[in-house]
């Protein structure tokens, strides 16, 4: 009986592809993109600023 439960739940499932979904997948892809060029641009002036101090640290060693 379980058996016939899964066969007939993968088969139900199989293939099922909707505008809707197709909709939210390209939204959060959207998402996804946009929230890593704003991190990326932030990221950017941060980085620069953590190598300054590492830079000037080095060179008051030497």
């Amino acid at each position: 009986m379980e058996d016939n439960q899964k066969q007939s739940f993968w088969k139900e499932e199989k293939g099922e592809i909707s505008i809707k979904g197709i909709a939210i997948t390209i939204g959060i892809i959207i998402l996804v993109g946009m929230s890593i060029t704003i991190i990326q641009g932030k990221m950017g002036n941060w980085l620069d600023d953590i190598w300054g101090i590492i830079k000037t640290q080095l060179e008051g060693i030497k």
